[in-house]
């Protein structure tokens, strides 16, 4: 992969506070994190259950635009709404069970391209990137890294 395409985040996690923080190498983002309050933790920042759900979501509706307007399906300003459910890993704690999306259609446009819309949306599904890597069970390196 090219240096092109790499990004980073560095984390951090007071255990004190149950709070941390995330930030992209070129301050973009940068937001407080925070366990999910039902499984311990608080609220006043997303949690990683979340911003796993926002990165699908994101990246989708981002790659669905594309489709769409290559298709010319005319759904200007894309919308979705997604979720993601939580459940005990049978191996011990936790583990993202489930994630759902709800592209919002225009019934209008439903009843009179559904091919068409089905069609923008399985091509988005088939190229986020994102949701690809969550499909796939990407693997997860961990590399220590002494400072």
């Amino acid at each position: 992969m090219s240096a092109e395409h790499r990004f980073t985040i560095a984390a951090t996690w007071d255990p004190a506070s149950k709070e941390g923080t995330l930030a992209n190498a070129d301050g973009s983002l940068k937001t407080a994190h925070v366990g999910a309050l039902s499984l311990g933790g608080k609220t006043g920042a997303p949690n990683p259950e979340e911003l796993l759900l926002a990165g699908v979501s994101a990246c989708f509706v981002q790659t669905w635009a594309i489709f769409l307007a290559k298709l010319q399906v005319p759904i200007s300003k894309p919308v979705l709404d997604g979720s993601c459910e939580v459940d005990k890993d049978p191996a011990g704690g936790f583990r993202v069970t489930k994630l759902d999306l709800a592209p919002h259609v225009p019934a209008a446009l439903w009843e009179s391209r559904r091919a068409d819309v089905e069609k923008t949306l399985s091509l988005a599904e088939k190229y986020c990137i994102v949701s690809k890597a969550v499909k796939n069970g990407l693997a997860l390196s961990v590399t220590p890294k002494p400072v």
